[in-house]
């Protein structure tokens, strides 16, 4: 590989990096997580077809809790239901 493709490429991130990074958690503790898949309706009134459709949504479910972190729901769009919630602890 040339210098030109490496600097295309961007900086590596060596198992040193990963080693160093904060491990993320969710609010229970848990720390492995599965991808999974919902579905969204979208209205025909707002769809940019103007019909009906279904949306396939990624989204990241902790294995511990069953919930979704709020780091992987920053724009809050998810239900209620499946997001993790913070602990409230008292001072």
């Amino acid at each position: 590989m040339n210098n030109q493709q490496q600097l295309l490429r961007g900086p590596q991130v060596t198992p040193e990096i990963v080693r160093d990074s904060k491990t993320i958690q969710c609010d229970c503790g848990g720390f492995l997580f599965t991808e999974k898949i919902m579905f969204k309706k979208i209205s025909a009134i707002i769809s940019p077809s103007g019909k009906e459709e279904i949306v396939p949504m990624t989204v990241i479910v902790c294995d511990k809790c069953g919930k979704v972190p709020e780091i992987f729901d920053s724009q809050n769009i998810l239900p209620k239901e499946i997001r993790a919630t913070k602990k409230v602890t008292k001072k």
